[in-house]
């Protein structure tokens, strides 16, 4: 999968170690290098993606890592919700109607996202207490009831963020007068995969050793995603998606990378272009025929 900083959650922190037996710590390796101050637009593509890793792992995951694991990256996401809206307050651009309830849906994320932190604390705590001692079946079902809610409280995020993304960059397409689109030779099926992907709604699951994609509200084809795939446009990260049913097997996630970020970034906002109708050859229009003129009547002689 791909290791783009800007799109990168937390992981999650190890167990505290005896002072006695701690390792020395090791130098990190210098992260990836990722664009300097990316633009609003990709920023929260990126936000958009992150939330639906976060999201995958809620339901994927078994409750004791899930919640642990949530936890950390919602307080992540919460911050990263906060540090989109200002650099959407950063842009020059004046008062504007799209803007503004952009920055409001960004700013509601926050706050849902914020509950959503407090409901994977308290299935934190009933963790801890279920593991020192033996708890009710009772103490289980309200787990998984407080991880049910944070769920819930971030299912449509991926969704809210792209429409952000999508309002900001139409103001900035309107303003640069641009009537063009930049779609870096993409065919439309091949730009409609990469929508549905950031908005988090593309999987790829196996049935009789065949792959197939599975995407919510639109038809997106296997050959697109595997072509987007040859462009470094998606990476395809494996059993990281929930199953399509209980019991089942994990699913590929397809995430964009930051390349394809960027190339959603370039024709997100745009009016869809229908094709232009040809226009139909004039014929020259035929001369009807004059009516032939009724006979004239000899008037006799009075």
């Amino acid at each position: 999968m791909t290791e783009d900083v800007l799109f990168s959650l937390p992981d999650l922190p190890s167990p505290p170690v005896a002072a006695a037996t701690a390792p020395l710590p090791v130098p990190e390796p210098a992260p990836p290098a990722v664009p300097d101050l990316p633009s609003p637009v990709v920023r929260l593509l990126a936000l958009g993606d992150q939330f639906t890793q976060h999201n995958d792992h809620l339901s994927r995951l078994r409750p004791a890592y899930g919640a642990a694991r949530g936890h950390a990256s919602a307080q992540f996401l919460v911050s990263t919700c906060l540090e989109a809206v200002q650099a959407i307050e950063d842009q020059p651009m004046y008062g504007n109607v799209s803007m503004t309830e952009a920055t409001i849906r960004i700013k509601q994320l926050a706050v849902l996202t914020g509950q959503a932190v407090r409901h994977l604390a308290e299935a934190k705590a009933l963790l801890g207490a279920s593991a020192s001692e033996s708890g009710p079946p009772s103490r289980d079902g309200e787990i998984e009831r407080q991880i049910q809610l944070a769920r819930e409280l971030t299912a449509l995020a991926p969704v809210a963020a792209v429409e952000s993304a999508s309002a900001v960059a139409s103001e900035i397409h309107r303003r640069r007068s641009t009537s063009t689109t930049a779609t870096d030779g993409l065919a439309p099926a091949e730009q409609a995969a990469l929508h549905a992907t950031a908005r988090g709604h593309v999987v790829i699951g196996r049935s009789q050793g065949q792959d197939s994609v599975h995407s919510r509200g639109s038809s997106v084809h296997i050959d697109s995603v595997r072509a987007l795939e040859g462009r470094g446009l998606i990476a395809i990260e494996p059993a990281s998606a929930p199953p399509a049913f209980n019991g089942g097997p994990p699913r590929d996630r397809v995430r964009l990378t930051l390349s394809g970020a960027l190339s959603v970034a370039a024709f997100l906002g745009h009016s869809p272009r229908t094709p232009a109708r040809t226009t139909p050859t004039a014929r020259p229009a035929r001369a009807a025929a004059a009516p032939a003129p009724a006979p004239v009547r000899a008037t006799p002689p009075r």
